[in-house]
Parts: structure tokens; C-alpha cells; sequence
């Protein structure tokens, strides 16, 4: 993010940016892992009720990462997509 300060007045504003749309997934990525571990955090202090609002931000979670991957994919060399489909393999046999 950029800010921009006026010097005369002090008033700070954010200038956009042409962000590339992986940077944006992963940034959306982020909200939800941050979001994800907050209710999960709530739910072992306070109680249940935060189960299924952190159920929910994982399902969010993981669809980020689902459109980051779809994204990412479409760019990849044969190579990097080889190497993609490697790691993905021994991530899903370690994971089950």
C-alpha cells in the first residue's frame, strides 16, 4: 500500500495501486487465515458458538487458495507447471 502525506496539511491518503490480481488473492488469502485463527481462538476461550463462524472462514480460507492456484496456473511455464504438480502430490500425501 502507498500512502501519500501532504506536507502542508498533514492529511495522509492511500494512492492505488495496478495490483496484479495473485496479489490481490493473497491478500484475501491473509484476511481469512487472520480471520480463520481469530474466531478459532474464540471458540477455545469463549465458547462454541465460534465454531461455526471459524468453520466458515476456513471454507473462505481455502477457496482463496483454490483461486490463487486457478490463477497462478494459467501463467505457469511446462516446467513450472510440472514442478506445481509435484509439490501438489506430496502436500496431498502428506496431508491424508
Amino acid at each position: 500500500m502507498l500512502l501519500h502525506v501532504d506536507k502542508s496539511t498533514g492529511f495522509v491518503r492511500r494512492v492505488e495501486e495496478d495490483l496484479d490480481d495473485l496479489i490481490v488473492i493473497c491478500s484475501r488469502f491473509e484476511n481469512e487465515v487472520n480471520a480463520w485463527l481469530n474466531y478459532r481462538a474464540l471458540a477455545k476461550t469463549n465458547s462454541a458458538r465460534y465454531d461455526t463462524p471459524a468453520l466458515h472462514k476456513f471454507q473462505h480460507m481455502l477457496l482463496a487458495l483454490n483461486d490463487f492456484f486457478e490463477g497462478m496456473k494459467e501463467r505457469l511455464t511446462e516446467k513450472e507447471s510440472q514442478q506445481l504438480d509435484a509439490f501438489s502430490s506430496q502436500v496431498l500425501a502428506r496431508i491424508s
